[in-house]
């Protein structure tokens, strides 16, 4: 198959360690635990990578065996679920440490989530046996560490080094896909590759999906080219899950939306805490939710410090059942309060928008004509993650809105990239550190900038600022 008609996640797929996005503290991790293997067998036999989907957990373990120079032998445990199977396939393999050319050998078992323990026949306890008695490096990768973790995986907790692996950051995302576009010769707008980044959610994969289904055969890419990409099929049942979890009436109803929820355990804690005080508007039951996040927080932590996981089931009672038995007086409509205050504050009055809820979420449409004041109004409710329903006049704002921290996070991204390097030109042209040039100097320039321009061309002049830099102080 050749380049132009590979997939792009095939073809920018990383074969060596320089060419990993992301994640450098967990692949310094594995190296090391390779690499422990050439003084001898080690402790822990196996080295089990979890994580969400995307994050180049499989990658790396391809790119570690290239760089160091093992023979990887691939495994798909979902397509060999019995114990059988999978001894057969590689059970004499982990008994030898060197190919028949003289190769270290090193075993991949990946997708082992889709592999049950009770059903397929003793699949996960077959790979616990063979990770006992191997003498080449085993290496386990699953997706996530989700409800039934404890359970279904601990014959293999017992025997592995636990490796967790993060969404990519959005800045790592961005950087590979300008790479990619740059390699197959698209020009691409800036605004289209942080679009893309974004709406990842930290899953690189994806965001390469994404790139080549709006770039591919094509010589440029505005951003009008990508308005129909919607969020990622998993966030589409995030507010579904949520809705079932604020409504359950017991623990175990609350414990099942885990099991159901296609996104990861985290992932759903911030989706929770962003939206308790438009579920829990009643002060009393909020404070009650917001303790029982802040317990299972604790637990949550504490896990992963320790990789005590079976403290997760604690965590897991304490986000979901927690939070949903703590609903007593509350009506559940904090979502309208909310955007009634914000309309207040704009200083219109209320019988400027009618507010309605409908099953897509609350609905605002104005009943006069908004003129300038249309743009106040649409930026205080994207906001809220609503969006602005042209053909209709209106703007729909889900009940359930995504974690809005990151939201800002990334949407201030330059302007965080450009504040470094203003800083980091201030501390060697004043011997100062970056912290006191962010909190003491900073400031002070923006001001000169808006409202000296001689002085600041001066300035500019003297730090050999960029122009984006400069314009970055002026706005």
């Amino acid at each position: 198959m050749t380049d132009g008609s590979q997939p792009w996640t095939s073809r920018f797929t990383p074969r060596t360690l320089k060419d990993l996005a992301g994640n450098k503290r967990a692949v310094g991790r594995l190296l090391s635990w390779v690499r422990s293997w050439e003084r001898g067998v080690p402790e822990r036999r196996a080295a089990f990578l979890f994580g969400p989907p995307g994050v180049g957990k499989t990658s790396s373990v391809v790119a570690v065996a290239n760089d160091l120079g093992f023979d990887l032998l691939e495994v798909n445990a979902s397509d060999y679920r019995t114990g059988k199977r999978l001894d057969a396939l590689i059970g004499r393999a982990a008994m030898q440490s060197r190919t028949v050319l003289g190769r270290r050998r090193m075993i991949l078992i990946d997708e082992l989530e889709g592999v049950s323990g009770r059903q397929d026949q003793g699949g996960i306890s077959a790979v616990a046996r063979i990770v006992k008695g191997t003498r080449s490096p085993v290496v386990l990768v699953a997706t996530s560490a989700s409800e039934g973790w404890e359970e279904k995986f601990r014959p293999l907790r017992q025997v592995s080094l636990l490796i967790e692996f993060s969404p990519v950051p959005f800045a790592d995302v961005l950087r590979r896909l300008k790479t990619v576009a740059r390699e197959v010769g698209v020009d691409v707008d800036e605004a289209v590759l942080e679009f893309i980044a974004e709406r990842s959610r930290g899953d690189l994969r994806s965001a390469i999906n994404d790139l080549e289904s709006v770039a591919r055969g094509r010589d440029r890419v505005a951003f009008s080219d990508v308005e129909w990409l919607g969020e990622r099929d998993r966030q589409e049942y995030t507010p579904e899950a949520l809705l079932k979890m604020f409504s359950a009436k017991t623990l175990r109803d609350a414990r099942r939306v885990l099991a159901s929820a296609y996104i990861k355990y985290d992932d759903l804690f911030d989706w929770i805490y962003e939206n308790l005080p438009l579920v829990l508007d009643d002060p009393r039951d909020l404070a009650e939710g917001l303790d029982a996040l802040a317990r299972a927080d604790i637990h949550q932590n504490r896990a992963r410090s320790t990789q005590a996981y079976r403290l997760l089931k604690y965590m897991f009672n304490g986000m979901t059942g927690g939070v949903a038995l703590a609903r007593r007086r509350s009506e559940g409509a904090g979502a309208i309060k909310q955007i009634r205050s914000k309309l207040r504050r704009l200083g219109f009055p209320p019988s400027t928008f009618t507010v309605s809820e409908t099953p897509d979420g609350v609905v605002v449409k104005p009943v006069r004509y908004l003129g300038r004041d249309w743009g106040r109004v649409n930026a205080e409710l994207r906001g809220l993650g609503g969006r602005w329903a042209r053909d209709e006049g209106r703007w729909v704002i889900p009940y359930f809105r995504p974690p809005q921290l990151l939201w800002r996070y990334r949407r201030t991204w330059h302007g965080r990239r450009l504040r470094k390097s203003v800083a980091a030109r201030l501390a060697e042209k004043c011997h100062i550190s970056t912290q006191e040039a962010v909190g003491e100097v900073i400031p002070l320039l923006k001001i000169i900038f808006q409202g000296d321009r001689g002085m600041a061309r001066e300035i500019a002049g003297w730090l050999e600022l960029e122009e984006k830099e400069a314009e970055w102080l002026r706005s």
